[in-house]
């Protein structure tokens, strides 16, 4: 088991992390537009065991090539500085975001940074970022650097059309293709921990998405999802149950017993296969909710089928 309890997280998160971010952000105006903190960690509900900070970055039009190869640079200084308070970092890259880990860090804490960089030149089209997100980063934001409205557009709830509709198809197609290759990616023989946590990752991803799909029209236009998942310790298990029945409850347990376990060391090859099934048991539950959805939308044979990516 990793010690990440003990660690001052918050010292390591404002006093490094954010800190060579908004350094970097604020030196290079001439590129960055702004620089803003959402999620977990400015709800103050982050997980102190495995802590996920989300930071995004817009550029000047025309500098996002070079703000992403620049924030490469920053990016490795500021893993160095972590490591040598004994912490590691891992930048989240979909696929396989814990299994990019250096072996010989594999048992240390673990910081892990979400991160994107839209292009300036993209902002009247929402910066091309999907209509199923947004809403959540305006809830709960806060601008590092830069433009104090910059996200307004992102403050009203999405209209559930069929743009809407291939944005949910387009992220359980990604999150299906993911599981089906984890066993290949990942030997259950000399990975099983890692095998388990990318297992929980997108069960928790698929999760997610089941709330807006379950929603009502008027619902989703009310913006209710972000009021379940921004309180899901309370309401989360009962919306399940009232829109997915007895298997979306079982989907709630399956990702509350794999995040319980997530920085634990020990895993047996049979746990973490396991892990990769009830992953793929809860992905289900939510294809379920959002196949039906889809076909009362008259949703075509393109969006009623996981798009096979090879």
């Amino acid at each position: 088991m990793t010690q990440s309890t003990q660690v001052d997280w918050p010292r390591l998160i404002d006093g490094v992390l954010l800190a060579k971010l908004v350094d970097y952000a604020s030196r290079n105006r001439g590129d960055v537009d702004t620089a803003f903190l959402t999620g977990s960690y400015t709800r103050g509900s982050w997980n102190p065991v495995r802590p996920n900070v989300n930071v995004y970055f817009i550029t000047v039009p025309g500098r996002a090539a070079t703000v992403r190869v620049a924030l490469g640079r920053v990016l490795a200084d500021t893993r160095r500085e972590l490591r040598a308070e004994g912490v590691d970092l891992a930048i989240d890259c979909h696929p396989y975001t814990i299994s990019q880990r250096d072996p010989e860090w594999i048992e240390r804490p673990l910081l892990t940074l979400t991160t994107k960089v839209f292009a300036g030149e993209n902002e009247s089209e929402r910066f091309h970022v999907s209509p199923t997100i947004g809403l959540g980063w305006f809830a709960t934001h806060k601008v590092l650097v830069g433009r104090a409205d910059v996200l307004s557009m992102f403050g009203r709830p999405p209209t559930r059309d069929q743009s809407w509709l291939y944005g949910a198809h387009q992220a359980l197609s990604h999150y299906r293709n993911i599981l089906d290759h984890l066993p290949w990616a990942l030997d259950s023989e000399e990975a099983p921990a890692r095998l388990r946590e990318e297992s929980c990752r997108y069960a928790e991803e698929a999760l997610r998405d089941g709330v807006h799909i379950g929603l009502t029209d008027d619902e989703l236009a009310a913006g209710r999802n972000i009021e379940i998942l921004h309180d899901w310790a309370q309401v989360g298990r009962a919306f399940y149950r009232d829109r997915y029945g007895d298997e979306g409850v079982v989907a709630c347990d399956i990702v509350d017993q794999l995040k319980a376990r997530v920085a634990d060391a020990h895993c047996d090859p049979e746990d973490a296969e396991q892990a990769c099934l009830d992953a793929l048991r809860v992905w289900n539950v939510v294809w379920e909710g959002y196949r039906a959805l889809a076909i009362r939308m008259g949703a075509g044979p393109e969006l009623l089928r996981v798009t096979a990516w090879l």
